[in-house]
């Protein structure tokens, strides 16, 4: 049987529609501050409605480019419901008002669960990030260390995470950060500060094994 090129273009475009709400869930977008436009990626749950609250999580990244993901969600084809953001959130506490401008617009685009966000940090970059959502406590939720810990040398500015969830997860094999995430829990539960921590048996520094579902499954711990 001959198939028509009317044919093959309806089978084509019944294919894309189709298959629409499955691929194109992450893209390179950008947001204006001080007249001057700003990338981050973004990485739409399946069957993504805009009519819905989904949970915001916000990531390290350099967001240069549509595969600039943050790291603990790297590949993920299924965020779990979760809107997941990669930016320069690293770094940024002096960029207060660049952050502001990001976290306003996805606001504006979005229905952001509770109208907060979570943080994920890791390594060097979690300092500066803890440093950032104690700046601007009142737009986060919540924040997990993958293993990452704020400087805890300063009692009073630590109290400004009050009212913010954080977690941290650790690998057992990584003693240095594993101390510091154990010295930092401990002086936030005395601060009376909701925080918790899980230590991964065989667990590295760099904890692979957990990238997409396990650290997503860890992510939902601190949803309200």
């Amino acid at each position: 049987m001959k198939i028509s090129n009317n044919s093959i273009l309806v089978l084509v475009v019944a294919f894309f529609l189709y298959t629409l709400p499955f691929f194109g869930q992450q893209k390179l977008d950008s947001f204006k501050y001080n007249d001057k436009s700003f990338n981050y990626t973004i990485q739409l749950p399946l069957n993504y409605d805009a009519t819905k609250e989904y949970p915001v999580l916000i990531g390290p990244s350099d967001a240069e480019s549509i595969n600039d993901e943050s790291f603990y969600w790297q590949g993920v084809k299924n965020t779990q419901g979760w809107i997941l953001i990669g930016y320069r959130i690293y770094g940024a506490t002096n960029r207060t008002g660049e952050i502001t401008a990001l976290l306003e617009h996805l606001k504006a685009n979005y229905s952001v669960e509770g109208n907060k966000f979570h943080a994920v940090c890791f390594s060097a970059n979690s300092a500066s990030i803890f440093e950032l959502v104690m700046k601007m406590p009142s737009y986060f939720a919540g924040i997990t260390g993958m293993a990452g810990n704020p400087n805890n040398g300063n009692k009073e500015k630590l109290k400004q995470l009050k009212g913010v969830n954080v977690q941290f997860v650790v690998g057992d094999r990584d003693t240095y950060w594993m101390r510091s995430a154990q010295k930092s829990h401990q002086i936030l539960q005395e601060l009376g500060i909701e925080s918790t921590i899980e230590i991964i048996k065989n667990g590295e520094h760099v904890m692979k094994p957990l990238i997409g579902k396990g650290f997503l499954d860890r992510a939902e711990r601190l949803r309200e």
